[in-house]
């Protein structure tokens, strides 16, 4: 549907509010709600996230063990069009928080792909101002070409897809400005609409934190919701973070009930009451009990200790009290407003073991936040089951995921590094942006043994590559096909932009596979291969 049948859509829907014997949005399953991937039959959306590491560790520890556990409709990822843009889409990532690869997670798991999308760059605003049409020129073209990319993946995968856009708008930590945000996302939903990508969702996010702030992140605030909602006709869902629920005191907030601005569920209802008033659906995008460990059966609070820098002490709580004061009240929840959340993504994640979250002694820079996998105790696992069988939620069909071809955006003649892959996973290389490479971003290998694999390659006698490192001893062994073919040195170049090519000679049968993997030295950035790509995309 495009965006303007969307707005008359909804003019439609809400005339039909005041026709004679139209039931009461209350009392209807679907409160007369219409948005793109809306679920039938007034079921909830039950997605699992937010990494690939942890959406691995559930497919072997619970969906494997028990082949009767509800599969989720869909699962979480993240990525981002500043820094490292579309980072783990082509290469595995990992920036503490587990590993994001979304080709290995698609491979896994059938269903819908719900995408944080970060776009916080606080100090220059860059994506923003690009999206906003505020930037200069050359910043401007960048940011959109990638996003053109980026939709256009979405599209490719063939799922629905909920684009949560520039998710937790009003949190301090993201740094957003309101008009450029809203513009941004306007601007965003629009190339969406105009690139067709009909199954592309757009979510507008709160983070719903209770922490007393001063405005324009003060949900609290009159005016709020107003002051950062892009427009109906370009928000398809409102959204929401729920860590904390009607228990919040008892542990998770017990340190610090005097920066609570106003209870966390009284944040959440005024998002619903927005939502309602705009007849939007909402995806709770983020959901975990943190500062609760479910092995452990403790529960602390999710802010530092002002007076070590480290975690607050934990108390023990029982697995019983840790579905009492967490879970059995979000599922409450869930059902009593059921009429307008229609979809919830759940994180099973060991927070404590990512370096991102895990606090120590003396450190506990993002807070606290325990361990949310629902398989580390019995009790918890077996309600669960029971919850996402109770007929609520609308869960994920079994069988194979259909298969999805990673899209290669490289002009013809050419593999850009950005595209290829890095099967030794996140913590080996990445690609980032670099202005003085082709496309604007190159690949960079930083770890011995790793490799940047090419698929999909022009028959070829000799390969050309581009590269560059400042390091001394740099060698690059050459596999076809996953055999070597050739060593090839390269020479220290003192600068990652002071780029140079070397020539190759190896022969590349058509549709062959060709890696580089690093054999030498610590560091090398790869622009581009050449010949080339088999079939370039067509856009």
């Amino acid at each position: 549907m495009r965006r303007t049948s969307r707005l008359l859509a909804a003019v439609l829907l809400a005339a039909a509010v005041f026709l004679p014997g139209a039931t009461p949005a209350a009392a209807r399953p679907d409160g007369l709600l219409a948005a793109r991937n809306l679920p039938a039959g007034g079921k909830v959306l039950f997605y699992l996230g937010q990494d690939s590491t942890t959406l691995a560790d559930f497919a072997a520890d619970v969906l494997a063990a028990d082949p009767g556990f509800p599969r989720p409709a869909g699962v979480t990822l993240y990525t981002n069009l500043v820094g490292a843009p579309m980072s783990g889409m082509f290469q595995p990532t990992d920036y503490g928080a587990g590993e994001n690869d979304f080709p290995a997670t698609l491979a896994e798991y059938g269903g819908g792909l719900a995408v944080g999308l970060f776009l916080s760059d606080p100090a220059a605003q860059s994506p923003l101002k690009a999206y906003a049409g505020v930037a200069d020129e050359a910043t401007t073209a960048r940011y959109r070409r990638w996003l053109d990319e980026f939709l256009t993946y979405l599209d490719r995968t063939g799922r629905p897809v909920f684009l949560r856009i520039g998710y937790e708008f009003d949190g301090t930590w993201n740094g957003y400005e309101p008009q450029l945000y809203k513009d941004a996302f306007r601007y965003i939903a629009g190339r969406i609409d105009r690139l067709r990508g009909d199954r592309i969702a757009t979510v507008w996010q709160t983070a719903a934190w209770p922490h007393a702030e001063q405005a324009p992140y003060a949900p609290t605030a009159a005016g709020h919701w107003d002051l950062w909602y892009p427009g109906d006709e370009y928000v398809d869902w409102a959204g929401m973070s729920h860590f904390y629920g009607s228990g919040y005191a008892a542990h998770q907030w017990a340190c610090a009930l005097d920066r609570v601005a106003a209870p966390p569920l009284t944040v959440q209802d005024s998002l619903l009451a927005f939502a309602r008033s705009h007849r939007k659906p909402v995806f709770v995008a983020e959901a975990a009990p943190q500062a609760y460990s479910v092995g452990e059966h403790t529960a602390g609070c999710i802010l530092q200790d002002d007076a070590t820098g480290g975690p607050h002490p934990v108390a023990p709580v029982g697995a019983e009290g840790i579905w009492d004061g967490w879970y059995q009240p979000f599922f409450d929840y869930i059902r009593a407003n059921r009429d307008i959340i229609r979809g919830v993504s759940y994180i099973n994640t060991h927070w404590s073991a990512q370096g991102m979250w895990n606090c120590v002694p003396g450190s506990c820079p993002n807070g606290y936040w325990g361990d949310s996998r629902v398989q580390a105790d019995p009790l918890i696992l077996q309600r669960f089951r029971g919850e996402l069988r109770s007929g609520l939620f609308e869960t994920g069909q079994r069988g194979r995921p259909r298969p999805f071809a990673v899209p290669d955006f490289s002009e013809p003649g050419r593999s850009e590094g950005e595209y290829a892959d890095l099967p030794q996973g996140g913590t080996t290389g990445i690609a980032v942006a670099d202005v003085t490479a082709s496309g604007e971003r190159t690949a960079l290998v930083y770890a011995h043994g790793a490799a940047l694999e090419f698929d999909g390659l022009r028959p070829a006698r000799e390969l050309t590559v581009r590269y560059a490192t400042t390091t001394d001893n740099v060698k690059l062994t050459v596999l076809v096909d996953g055999v070597a073919a050739t060593t090839v040195a390269l020479p220290n170049r003192g600068s990652a932009t002071a780029w140079a090519t070397v020539t190759v000679p190896v022969r590349v049968p058509a549709g062959a596979k060709v890696a580089f993997r690093l054999d030498g030295g610590y560091v090398v950035w790869i622009d581009y291969i050449t010949p080339g790509q088999l079939r370039p995309l067509r856009w």
